[in-house]
């Protein structure tokens, strides 16, 4: 089974490469993105800047 999610955003750092303790391939970095929601109460539009960190396992 496959999963794919789609993420936009600009990488905030360097990418890292490593192993897990069981050998698994992993690359680790972080991302920003902004978060958009509706305000009802304004009527307007409001973007919410985060930064996460993500581990892609091969």
């Amino acid at each position: 089974m496959h999963d794919v999610v789609t993420i936009v955003g600009n990488v905030a750092t360097d990418p890292t490469q490593g192993r897990t303790a069981s050998g698994v391939p992993v690359t680790n970095f972080r991302l920003a993105s902004t978060h958009r929601r509706f305000d009802d109460a304004t009527q307007t539009w409001i973007d919410v800047s985060a930064k996460s960190r993500y581990t892609l396992c091969k």
